[in-house]
């Protein structure tokens, strides 16, 4: 009888030996591969002076001539947006590697559908790498030229869609300034009201200072006010041909009219049209035919009449 105790718990013993390894095998942490987490970056990005954006809705080429970034050799571009392109850039990093199950697809997806990033220093190529992410745009994916491995790209901290900035279109980069003056490249400024012709105004320099023409005297903190509002105003957004409403908006005679001119004889137009009820912004025309939209409360301040700038008691 003993003996065959003493065999049930040799069994037994061997039963939970088997059971303690399966165990370990099952519940310990799989070694965690390094990333380099520096895979994308450059060492010194403040030396990349062209970055090239190639993908199936077109190329951008963001290009700085030594003084402004362009966009295409067409526009100067969006500071701001220059400055968050190369922040993502700096800060994004390898999250993990595509799970090998999702390689292929993700990869296939990057090639027909993703974004190339070109990094040029003085006309050198220095990183080159595709961009893409999944259809509802919560995670992002870098390839690097040349491998075949994708990466979950992340930025330490924030939980954002990193690809995002990458895949803006043309209008998307260009600086939305209407009228890039200052005081001292400033010319003349000429504001037509269709429907009060007699209330439209230039302003010129007069002596040392601006004035109105044809007027003798006017109120210079109302006219400096207004000339800052000018300067400062930007667009909220490009509008893109083939928009029936607006298009038909665009078909009417413009409410005003304003032309800056600068000391290089630089044409600036910006042509307001009347909103409609259901309009929440202003539409806007400029001289090469880019609709633009702004917001209604800036129209207010440069859609100034002549007799505003007069001092009071003078009207």
């Amino acid at each position: 009888m003993q003996k065959n105790r003493n065999k049930y718990l040799a069994i037994a013993l061997g039963l939970m030996i088997v059971s303690s390894i399966g165990l370990l095998f099952l519940t310990r942490e799989e070694p965690k591969s390094e990333i380099d987490h520096n895979h994308f970056k450059l060492a010194e990005s403040e030396k990349i002076d062209q970055v090239i954006l190639s993908s199936p809705r077109g190329k951008i080429n963001l290009k700085f001539d030594g003084a402004h970034w362009r966009v295409n050799e067409k526009w100067d571009a969006d500071l701001q947006m220059i400055k968050l392109l190369f922040a993502t850039l700096q800060q994004a990093e390898p999250r993990r590697p595509v799970a090998a199950s999702m390689k292929d697809s993700v990869n296939r997806i990057l090639s027909t559908k993703g974004t190339q990033i070109s990094l040029i220093e003085n006309g050198a190529s220095k990183v080159n790498f595709l961009a893409g992410g999944n259809s509802i745009k919560t995670e992002t994916w870098f390839l690097k030229e040349g491998e075949t491995q994708p990466y979950v790209m992340q930025i330490p901290g924030y939980r954002v869609y990193v690809a995002g900035v990458l895949e803006l279109d043309e209008s998307g980069w260009r600086s939305k300034r209407i009228f890039d003056f200052y005081w001292r490249n400033f010319k003349s400024l000429t504001a037509s009201y269709a429907r009060e012709p007699k209330q439209s105004l230039e302003i010129e320099m007069k002596d040392h200072y601006f004035g109105l023409k044809d007027v003798a005297s006017v109120d210079t903190t109302k006219l400096n006010d207004y000339l800052d509002a000018v300067s400062f105003l930007s667009a909220t957004k490009f509008i893109p041909p083939g928009l029936p409403e607006i298009d038909s908006l665009m078909a009417t005679a413009p409410a005003i009219r304003i032309e800056v001119k600068d000391i290089a004889n630089r044409v600036y137009v910006l042509e307001l049209f009347t909103p409609r009820k259901q309009d929440i912004e202003v539409y806007g025309r400029l001289a090469d035919g880019q609709i633009v939209a702004l917001e209604k409360n800036r129209i207010g301040e440069i859609a100034r009449r002549k007799d505003f700038f007069r001092p009071a008691g003078a009207r």
